[in-house]
């Protein structure tokens, strides 16, 4: 029973009461929408007696009274630690720092790395086999791609009209490709000599 009902409630008091509401909706005395609506009720209560209405048909802790003065001890102690950290504060420039501060090193740019991959091995004729590779699928394609234009003329001659050229069909994916293949080769793949 609380002795000053009439008591106005510290913050304190309301988290001691939520905390002993927590307890209680854990072991299962409260479900969870008791739980809400009386932990509404307590952060808006502002008489003691408000608070014991919340917890009057829960089991009494024995340790609630040592519950909430060491609430109030870690809340006095936070606050002082609080107020001593604002205290101590550091000044923005030290008293021993020369004006101006100097700035640190700017990270180095892409040209300033060196790069320490092994290169890759070169052919007798002063190219890489994945550059040679590539050589070879631009002359398939291109000859592949000769093959359909003359199959397309052909078609467009004899024909009784204009035909759709049909070849950018076959080249311009495949050049596509290959054309990013080669930008990443010459982007990525060259070693210096």
């Amino acid at each position: 029973m609380v002795r000053h009902p009439t008591m106005r409630a510290s913050d304190v008091d309301r988290e001691a009461a939520v905390t002993l509401l927590r307890d209680h909706h854990v072991v299962g005395r409260l479900t969870l929408a008791e739980f809400n609506e009386r932990m509404g009720a307590a952060y808006e209560a502002v008489t003691l007696g408000e608070l014991a209405r919340l917890i009057a048909d829960l089991p009494p802790p024995e340790h609630l009274e040592a519950d909430v003065e060491e609430i109030r001890v870690r809340m006095a102690v936070e606050e002082a630690r609080t107020r001593a950290a604002r205290s101590r504060a550091p000044a923005p420039y030290p008293a021993s720092t020369s004006w101006p501060v100097p700035r640190p090193a700017p990270p180095p740019s892409s040209r300033d790395v060196q790069w320490t991959a092994v290169p890759p091995a070169r052919a007798p004729g002063g190219r890489s086999g994945g550059e040679r590779a590539l050589r070879a699928a631009w002359t398939t394609l291109n000859a592949v791609t000769a093959f359909n234009v003359a199959i397309w003329l052909l078609v467009a001659v004899a024909g009784t009209g204009v035909v759709y050229f049909w070849p950018v069909w076959v080249y311009g994916p495949a050049a596509a490709v290959l054309g990013s293949i080669q930008m990443f080769v010459w982007r990525h793949g060259r070693s210096s000599p």
